[in-house]
């Protein structure tokens, strides 16, 4: 038992002069329960909602601003007309469509039963599912409030039986299946977590074994050696994302709609990231352990302000405004278009540059502070 004191307090002790790691052990709980509490939020608001208003009545627009009326619905920037509805979708323009035909002022002045579209992205089933509910409660009181206007107005007709009524179409998960929605998501974290961890412990590994001034000794040079050391893990990365992908199609029944190709294109982007990611924590860190917890500190960041679990919309506007230097939201936004929209590389432009960008940031700080680090 006396052993297994000393041992314990000699382990404390190490922990306690490693500054490093200290700072890991005391900041990265404070500053992750900080942005978790503000991420993790289930509540729906600012469904981006596009209006395709054919009626132009004074009816449509008391519908239209009932929707505004509140913070679960947001006008979105773009006008929808009937043939562009799924286009809006494909790049995210809007969340859903309200579509009010021809004629429904008239309708409803008439007594008679109104119908209006509904268009739903239902490539996240959960968040489609509740948007169709919230959207069916307002026109339930809208309906309400119109039975009230005519009874105040006459009293004769309170018994005329009438109602808007909602027709709801979900584009790309017609079923609201999870799975399609969740998958996709997966294929983003192995990669995550093959290509910037695996390749941070790496070269850490050979810090510890005392390899690695072995081989700087030799006629490798230092890019030849970051090379020899992050491409295996780009070709592991590209190899379990097949697997996967094939997986989930065969098992799973997930739809493929997009091209290979630009799936491959953006994993090579989002590879500069990790692998830049997974370079940087080693030449900070002297262990394993430490590169580890230093990748997975930045990592759980990076997952939980993605869009993976929890959509980037009900977060409030300081995390909304950190997650646009998140290369996983960009990445995953494009792995979930290949999988259900069929979106093109020029839709997926506006995440792909973004993309770029922090993936050369990244890498290149990665790379410039490795040669410092060995020179």
């Amino acid at each position: 038992m006396h052993t297994i004191l000393y041992l314990i307090q000699k382990e404390f002790r190490q922990i306690l002069r490693n500054k490093f790691m200290l700072r890991l052990i005391l900041i990265a709980p404070i500053m992750q329960t900080l942005v978790l509490g503000h991420a993790l939020n289930t509540d729906l608001k600012n469904v981006k909602l596009a209006v395709a208003d054919l009626d132009h009545s004074r009816a449509s627009r008391e519908l239209v601003s009932s929707f505004f009326a509140s913070d679960l619905f947001r006008p979105a920037k773009v006008s929808a007309t009937p043939g562009d509805i799924e286009q809006i979708m494909v790049r995210d323009d809007a969340d859903m469509v309200l579509w009010i035909p021809e004629h429904f002022g008239r309708k409803i002045a008439k007594g008679e039963n109104a119908v209006v579209g509904i268009y739903v992205n239902g490539t996240n089933s959960s968040l489609a599912g509740l948007a169709t509910g919230y959207a069916s409660a307002i026109l339930r009181r809208q309906n309400e409030t119109i039975r009230r206007q005519r009874l105040d107005a006459n009293p004769r007709m309170a018994a005329a039986v009438f109602e808007v009524k909602p027709v709801s179409r979900f584009i790309y998960n017609p079923e609201l299946e999870t799975r399609y929605y969740m998958i996709p998501g997966v294929v983003v974290l192995i990669v995550t977590i093959i290509s910037g961890m695996l390749s941070g412990m790496a070269i850490v590994r050979e810090k510890e074994i005392g390899t690695l001034e072995q081989l700087l000794v030799t006629p490798i040079t230092p890019l030849q050696l970051i090379a020899g050391k992050t491409i295996p893990f780009a070709i592991i990365s590209f190899l379990d994302i097949g697997l996967v992908t094939v997986f989930g199609i065969l098992y799973f029944r997930l739809p493929f709609a997009g091209s290979v190709f630009l799936l491959s294109g953006a994993t090579l982007l989002y590879l500069l990231v990790t692998l830049g990611v997974g370079l940087l924590a080693s030449t900070v860190s002297q262990t394993q352990q430490q590169s580890m917890f230093t990748v997975w500190f930045i990592m759980i960041f990076a997952i939980l302000t993605s869009g993976f679990f929890f959509a980037i919309e009900n977060m409030p506007p300081v995390v909304r405004a950190m997650t646009l230097v998140n290369p996983l939201r960009y990445f995953l936004s494009v792995v979930r278009g290949v999988f259900l929209k069929d979106i093109t590389p020029m839709d997926a432009m506006p995440d792909l540059v973004p993309l770029a960008v922090i993936g050369v940031i990244v890498f290149g700080a990665a790379v410039a502070r490795f040669r410092k680090r060995v020179a």
